[in-house]
């Protein structure tokens, strides 16, 4: 060996010790990230924790991970455990926790069909909560037995719709209000923000949506717990709180702490007493998996969702009226290009959880499904509303798939315009107007719009009611008279909706991949792809804190500034904001 080897060994030896500590690390943290299938014993329950809200998808998925959290299970996720655990031997049963459970009606109608379908797998299920109201209870009547603590509480005394009218106070407080509605149904929400009572078309709206839901739900106990309409409407009338009184009239199987529910579970899994029931947690049930029981495989559909208020752009932002997050339409309009791009997803299924939403971005996401349409079937699948703006991103598809309480519809257009004038003068501001432009400060908001002004603003909006009419007209394959006799911006459950053309089918989210396939003309299996775009953990980092890599800082606080120092509603904040979801022009006072 000479004399230069002797000098590269200890350079060698030192970038040896230098270089593999940091791999060992990496190669140890690799192994500990890589996904591990969970262990589950045999003769395991699935545990299903149902509290709170239900989201449909996660805004900023892998957040709470990287935080140290846990991410909340998706509509799908639940869904998906279910049709899982039906095919899993070691799983013997479910076990629902409902406390605070938060789900809208046409989500609990979706766990409700997908609990019974479970139940054909021969499995138990019961129900657990200490305390329980109707939309759990709705959902409880799928289970075979539900317990509720004996001090806890049961709750079914009918349903209630109620609104605050804002109108009284935001006079008093300096503030007028002028309100511009097209469709003589448009809206509660937008008749709370704008006159001080409902008209009376929207009051039968109102009315005739609770009689639906009030009635499906009386039809339901009735069923389950083997009574009639009319019993069931004199137990709403004589409720007491105590579940006790729930266990008398036989609603519920009786009442039980959660050790003597264990004890029950025991004995169906034939288990003595002192030993541990064994309990598979949904969350780590979610990371097993479909394709472990031969599920989620074969041609693809793409899976697409819209959630919350649709908006032009990337979305994020909070809506000034509703403080309801928005959701861009580019990321949408994105993921449907992705699947059009895509040769092997040969179907669309595009779910929607929206109430509304501004005009400009509701469209841009309905022309892309028209585009998308044209290559392969795109199905829309409805969650709990697809009304308004939510309506308006559904109405081109090839199909659309809606739960009996889905709400819908909503084809008309409402806008508040403040007026601070008064507020102005009780707080002694005194704005100085400059202008060039006889409408230069047409919608600064300083005063309120003179009789040219508003007949012009009623007109723009009536344009774009009418549009909306023609598009849904258009989308739904009839004429624009016959779209506008059931538009006037009247929300209509799905049930009411599938009579009148406005959805093609009720069901849930697997009615509408079953209907993907068939237009699509696929025999088997399939496998659904979700097209959401999976961010890096930089990407998660910054949106945690508000802000994305096509959003500087600067932009990220810009809400604040534009609620906060400057009070001027400017014409770029209305055109952001204002909702566009239609009927007879009111007339403006």
């Amino acid at each position: 060996m000479n004399t230069r080897s002797l000098i590269q060994w200890p350079l060698i030896l030192i970038l040896v010790l230098l270089v593999l500590p940091p791999l060992g690390i990496a190669l140890a943290f690799t192994v500990a990230l890589w996904p591990q299938e969970p262990q589950i014993s045999a003769g395991s329950v699935l545990e299903l924790d149902l509290s709170g809200e239900l989201p449909e998808s996660l805004p900023n998925p892998g957040i709470s991970g990287l935080l140290g959290g846990a991410e909340p299970l998706t509509v799908k996720d639940y869904l998906d455990n279910l049709k899982k655990a039906a095919q899993d031997d070691r799983i013997k049963g479910i076990v629902v926790k409902l406390d605070n459970y938060g789900a809208g009606w046409a989500k609990t109608e979706e766990l409700r069909d997908a609990l019974k379908a479970f139940k054909t797998s021969g499995k138990f299920t019961l129900g657990y909560a200490e305390f329980l109201e109707e939309r759990g209870y709705y959902l409880a009547l799928a289970l075979d037995e539900v317990y509720i603590v004996p001090q806890g509480t049961f709750v079914m005394n009918g349903f209630v719709n109620q609104s605050t009218h804002l109108p009284g106070l935001l006079a008093k407080l300096g503030i007028g209000v002028q309100y511009f509605a097209h469709g003589k149904y448009k809206s509660q929400s937008g008749q709370s923000f704008g006159l001080a009572a409902f008209t009376p078309p929207v009051k039968t709206m109102i009315n005739s949506n609770l009689d639906t839901v009030y009635g499906r739900f009386v039809q339901a106990v009735a069923e389950g717990r083997k009574r009639t309409p009319d019993e069931v409407r004199n137990l709403i009338d004589t409720w007491r709180p105590g579940a006790d009184w729930a266990v008398r009239n036989k609603l519920i199987t009786g009442t039980a702490y959660w050790d003597q529910v264990e004890e029950k579970i025991r004995q169906k899994l034939q288990i003595a007493s002192d030993e541990e029931v064994p309990t598979v947690r949904d969350r780590v049930y979610q990371t097993l998996p479909l394709s472990r029981f031969g599920l989620n495989q074969g041609e693809k559909i793409g899976l697409v969702y819209s959630v919350g208020l649709v908006v032009s752009g990337e979305g994020g932002d909070a809506n000034i009226l509703t403080s309801e997050a928005s959701q861009g339409a580019q990321p949408i309009i994105d993921a449907l290009r992705k699947a059009g791009e895509d040769d092997d997803i040969k179907a669309v299924v595009f779910r929607v959880d929206s109430p509304g939403g501004a005009g400009l971005g509701c469209d841009l996401v309905r022309r892309e499904v028209l585009q998308l349409k044209a290559k392969k079937p795109v199905i829309v699948s409805m969650s709990d509303s697809a009304a308004s703006g939510g309506y308006w991103v559904s109405m081109a598809a090839t199909a659309i798939v809606a739960q009996p309480l889905t709400s819908t519809g909503s084809i008309g257009i409402w806008s508040v315009l403040p007026n601070l004038g008064q507020l102005n003068k009780n707080l002694d501001l005194n704005p100085e107007t400059f202008k060039r432009g006889a409408k230069a400060d047409f919608l600064q908001g300083d005063r309120p719009l003179n009789p040219a002004e508003a007949q012009l603003f009623d007109q723009e909006l009536f344009g774009a009611y009418t549009n909306f009419v023609n598009l849904a007209a258009e989308g739904r394959g009839k004429t624009p008279q016959a779209m506008e006799q059931i538009a006037q911006g009247r929300t209509w459950l799905g049930s009411e909706a599938l009579k009148l053309g406005l959805v093609d089918k009720l069901g849930g989210l697997d009615t509408a991949i079953d209907l993907a396939k068939e237009k699509a003309k696929i025999t088997g299996s399939v496998e659904v792809v979700d097209l959401a775009p999976t961010p890096s953990d930089f990407d998660t980092l910054l949106a945690a804190v508000g802000v994305t890599q096509q959003q500087p800082l600067t932009d990220a606080l810009a809400p604040l500034k534009e609620l906060g120092i400057y009070s001027q509603i400017s014409p770029q904040m209305l055109h952001k904001y204002r909702l566009f979801p239609l009927a007879e022009p009111l007339r403006i006072e």
